[in-house]
Parts: structure tokens; sequence; C-alpha cells
């Protein structure tokens, strides 16, 4: 039914051309709670098209150091190296706003559908907006983390009373809304689903939510808040590490290991991995140096033939199938979009534990991030208990432990921007990795200016929406 419902509720392309056609969404469709299963359903699959993974996919690293364009088109190109201009259409956000639309119809009018189905009880009205309502947050946390500033839409265009020309919202709005959100939707989530292993990382939990959660106060530097809800997730007893063998092929090539906190399932998604990675012809490898970044321990886990492939000078994370260096073919590109996993929350809690002031706790961060690495190194973590020293032992274990998920950027960002951008090197010094002694200068510019940091948006939607404000960095 989710096919048919999407059909119902697609939009135009570009999110200020969506608007109401008919009435069929009221008078029709809200009738009983397997009507309201199906629109949530159809809130998940929304977010499992190429241009919605994609974007999540290449934002999160291409600006970074990780990938190295092998045939990248011109938008990828410049992506790369931080040079955006509004008209690049990488940074159309329409699919994000058409997920957001989605999960602002089921908040709308599920409601209505309890009403006239006898048999549809509160908590599973309960559980069905929160699921949209986590949904919800996840996207605008996705969108605040690249754009900073955006339109923060609450309200469904199902009728010809919604504001289809909104303006921005700050970030700290924006956040704001993103964590009321989430807080009232931890309360009515499920811990887990008994049907699969699937169904439950594939499904918003109350795990999900508090890890997202999570995610939005380290951004936002509320570090005690941080530690809470990331304690909330390790005292669940729902989720632990895998073992060290069992990193790549429980993680990454069998998907909703025990680690999995929020996976999407859909086969839809081997366009994302099987587009950039296919070892038969993959637009992206590895940057040179990335055996680099794992020195130093010969037996890390996640070295050659599991994050990487030297000899195949490609990503194996996604595209291998096992130790031995065999490579999916191109129709088996069934991963899982890891959003979650329970090493993240660790390293979360050990940056917030390092940063907090009230809380602050060298101790318990060192034994986080000693669990993560020696999970995958079976050494232990030789660093001095410091500030300083944690914090870029944390950045690095992040890098070898998440590398290729879409989270590098925003690391580096979330490193850089503290403290009124005392540690910018960490950007700045991404044009020694992105230039040649030719263009060394040119790039350098690009990543010099903090207001690069965030994309620009769609030309296309400033044109339409004369509400709509460029961001700073790109209105000349």
């Amino acid at each position: 039914m989710v096919p048919m419902l999407l059909a119902v509720l697609s939009s135009c392309d570009d999110y200020l051309q969506l608007e109401p056609q008919d009435n069929l969404i009221q008078q029709e469709f809200w009738q009983n709670k397997e009507q309201v299963a199906s629109a949530v359903a159809g809130c998940y699959a929304s977010m499992n098209q190429s241009g919605f993974t994609d974007r999540i996919l290449k934002w999160g690293e291409l600006r970074a150091e990780m990938l190295v364009s092998l045939r990248a088109g011109g938008n990828e190109q410049n992506m790369m190296r931080n040079f955006i201009i509004p008209t690049n259409g990488l940074v159309n956000w329409a699919d994000f706003y058409e997920t957001i639309n989605y999960c602002n119809l089921v908040l709308e009018f599920a409601d209505a559908a309890k009403e006239k189905d006898l048999s549809f009880t509160n908590q599973e009205l309960a559980n069905y907006k929160a699921e949209v309502l986590t949904i919800r947050a996840l996207v605008y946390f996705i969108l605040v983390k690249n754009f900073k500033e955006v339109p923060l839409v609450l309200t469904a265009t199902s009728n010809s009373q919604v504001d289809f020309y909104p303006a921005k919202s700050t970030e700290d709005e924006v956040i704001a809304q993103i964590i009321s959100d989430l807080k009232i939707a931890v309360q009515d989530l499920n811990l887990g689903y008994s049907q699969s292993a699937a169904y439950d990382k594939g499904r918003m939990t109350k795990g999900a939510a508090l890890a997202i959660l999570a995610d939005v106060y380290l951004w936002n530097g509320q570090y005690n808040e941080c530690i809470v809800a990331t304690q909330d997730i390790i005292d669940s007893g729902r989720y632990s590490l895998v073992e060290g063998s069992d990193w790549f092929n429980e993680i990454f090539f069998e998907g909703n290991s025990v680690e999995g906190i929020f996976e999407l399932q859909f086969s839809d998604l081997n366009r994302t991995y099987q587009s950039s990675f296919y070892v038969g012809s993959p637009i992206y490898a590895p940057f040179p140096e990335i055996r680099q970044v794992y020195a130093g321990y010969p037996d890390d886990v996640r070295t050659n033939f599991a994050t990487f492939d030297l000899e195949q000078n490609t990503v194996f994370k996604f595209a291998g199938v096992d130790e031995t260096g065999v490579y999916r073919g191109q129709q088996e590109f069934f991963n899982t979009f890891i959003f979650y996993r329970y090493a993240e929350v660790l390293l979360m809690q050990a940056e917030a534990y390092l940063l907090s002031t009230e809380n602050k706790n060298l101790d318990r961060a060192a034994n986080l991030i000693e669990m993560v690495h020696q999970r995958s190194t079976g050494a232990p973590l030789e660093v001095p208990i410091d500030e300083v020293s944690l914090l870029n032992a944390l950045l690095l274990e992040r890098q070898k432990e998440f590398a290729f998920e879409a989270k590098r950027w925003y690391d580096l960002l979330r490193f850089a921007r503290r403290n009124n951008f005392q540690d910018q090197y960490l950007i700045t010094d991404l044009a020694d990795i992105k230039s040649s002694a030719d263009d060394y200068e040119l790039i350098l510019s690009f990543y010099s200016d903090k207001e690069s940091y965030f994309l620009p948006i769609f030309q296309n939607e400033v044109d339409l929406n004369p509400n709509l404000e460029q961001n700073p960095y790109y209105e000349n």
C-alpha cells in the first residue's frame, strides 16, 4: 500500500511548489489505523529515495578529506573543494521537505482516523505520532547541520491556508523544535518491536530518538543533557558492541546487528552505495593516505578489506563481502543505511564528559573511548589523561570507526566551531589535502570563510519564495 500512498502524497519537484491538488487526503484516506500505518510507512519510504540518501552521504563526506574523486561529476567535484554555488543541484532540499510534509500529514490527520476506527487504541496512535515526530526531527537536524537556518514548517500542505512562502528560522529556533519534539516522542515510542531485527532497527524506537537527541545536544553544546540521553540508551540494555572479529560482517554486510540503533532497510538504498562504490566503476575512492589513519595498530579490524581495499583503491565498507576481498555484484547492494549505532553513543558520551563544565570526567571519557578502540584493535588506548589529548584521540577514533558513514564533515565542523572557531584549523587544513601547489590559495579561500561551512539554499527555492533569504556567504 505504500507506493499508492506515496502517489497520493507526492508533491512537485520543488518544496515551495507543494500545494494541495484535491481533498483526497482528508476525505478518503484517513479512515482507520491500517491507513495510518501505511502513512507512517510512507514517511520511512520517502527517506528511501536516491535524492535523500545520496545527499546525506555527499553532504557528510565530500567536503571532508576521506574521499577522492575517480569520476565524480562537476557538482560533486566542486563540493569536494567546498566551492558550492546556489545553482548546484546537490543543495536541493526538496526530498527532505517532502519527508517533512509526509510526517506533518500524519500528525495532522491521524487523530481523525482514530475517531473513526474503534479498534485504534490511544497507545497505537501515540506511537505512530511519536515515530513521525522522530523522523521529522532527524530530517530537520540534517538540514540544520547543512544549512544552519531553514524554514521550520510544522503544518502539512493539505489545504490552501498553509503559508507556501515561509522565511528561514534561526538555528536556535530549529534546534529548540527538534529537542521539544524528541522529548515528546521518547515518552511514547516503543523500546523495540517483536517481529524481527530488521523491523526493530528499521523503525524509530525510544533508543533511536534518544540517539538523535544526544547528537543534537552535542551539536548544541548541551553536554550534561547529552550525558543523560546517552546513559538512558546504555541503561536500556538493548544494544552492545559487536565482537571485533565480527565488526565488518555483522554491522555492514549483514546489517541490523546488536550495535544498530536506527538503520533504513529498503533495498532501493543500493542505488546510493552501488553508484558510489561498486568496484566495477566506483565514483569515489579512499583518500591516498587512509592507511596512515589506522597506523600503529596492525590488528585493527577496520583496515584493509574492512573499511577500504588498498589493492582495488575502493571503499570496501559498503561494497565488500568479506575479509578475503570478495566484492558484491552490481545488483547485490542491499546494505542498510546506518544512521546511529551503539559505538557512536559511547563516543558521544565521551565527548560530553570531556566538554561538560559541571560533569567533566576525564577518566570516564577515556574508558568510553577505550571500549570502542580496544574492540577493534585488541590493544589499549595509550593516551595521556588530559582534555586536549583525549579530544584528539576521540576525533581520530570517530574518523576510524565511522569512515564513509556520512559523519566526518560534521565531526570536523562541530569540533572546529566550538569557542568561536578556536580550532578552525581542522577545516582550513583540508586545503593541504584538497589542493596542489597551483591552486592552494584558491582552495584555502574556499575553506577559510566560516559562513562557507553551511550550504547555499538552492537558487530555485530563493527565486520562488520572496521571503527566503540566501545564506550570507552566497548572496553575491
